[in-house]
């Protein structure tokens, strides 16, 4: 062979694959294995991975926090408060609700008349459409 190097053999008892070029490492045991035994299953493992992967969220903060494979996420979130969390709740968003009298619309964007710089609906946005006060002095 050219790279004998490059290769790894199998790790699952009985299994013929001498020198596999894309072997899987699994994560629980962290063996090597060929495509027929990476799975845990196939090849019993003996420290199956955990298949509940997920970040933890500080509830005072909300931000994501990040913990090790085997790790408790309650202690982790627990110590990051104890830390000094910096507790920043973000924020409420302004209801952008359109100015005009009677309609009761919200954009998610801000939208304002160029003219009088009153918020508006898309449906009110134009001067034409509001009856712009600074209209009358362009006009």
């Amino acid at each position: 062979m050219e790279f004998p190097e490059l290769g790894a053999a199998c790790s699952a008892r009985g299994c013929m694959e001498k020198n596999d070029f894309l072997p899987f490492t699994c994560d629980g045991c962290k063996k090597k294995f060929c495509l027929n035994h990476h799975k845990p299953e196939a090849h019993t493992c003996p420290v199956p991975p955990r298949n509940d992967k997920y970040v933890p969220v500080c509830p005072l903060c909300q931000q994501a926090i990040t913990i090790k494979p085997g790790e408790d996420p309650n202690a982790i979130v627990d110590r990051h408060i104890r830390a000094g969390c910096p507790k920043v709740v973000a924020k409420q968003p302004k209801s952008n609700a359109c100015s005009f009298r009677g309609c009761k619309e919200k954009e998610f964007v801000p939208v304002s008349c160029k003219l009088c710089k009153q918020p508006f609906c898309l449906k009110h946005r134009f001067e034409t459409d509001h009856d712009c006060p600074a209209k009358v002095k362009f006009a």
